[in-house]
């Protein structure tokens, strides 16, 4: 099952915030304990950048944020997806993740 998740990136993150998720997001894209690896799914750039510390110029934007979108392949459906984002993911400098086009705070 493929869950589309659009990481909203505050405005105000600090670098380090964004380092730091940048780096938690690499690994969980990369995690041995995938059945299979989503990194074939991330913008490199974006990635990158976030790594580096800086937002992105190649992600799309709006009022909320710097959006940043990967695709879950491992999960079976949008509450394990949220599980393993919370527990992986520093809420650090993250204005809000979508779930397959939801707020991760609203579990239906």
């Amino acid at each position: 099952m493929s869950i589309t998740c659009d990481i909203i990136l505050q405005w105000r993150a600090t670098p380090d915030q964004l380092s730091t998720l940048g780096t938690a997001l690499w690994r969980w894209c990369t995690h041995p304990a995938h059945s299979r690896s989503i990194y074939q799914y991330l913008d490199n750039q974006a990635l990158a950048d976030l790594i580096a510390g800086r937002l992105s110029a190649s992600s799309e934007a709006d009022d909320r944020g710097v959006h940043f979108r990967i695709r879950d392949e491992t999960s079976l459906d949008r509450r394990a997806t949220i599980s393993r984002l919370r527990r992986e993911l520093p809420a650090k400098g993250v204005e809000d993740i979508l779930v397959d086009g939801k707020s991760w705070t609203l579990c239906d």
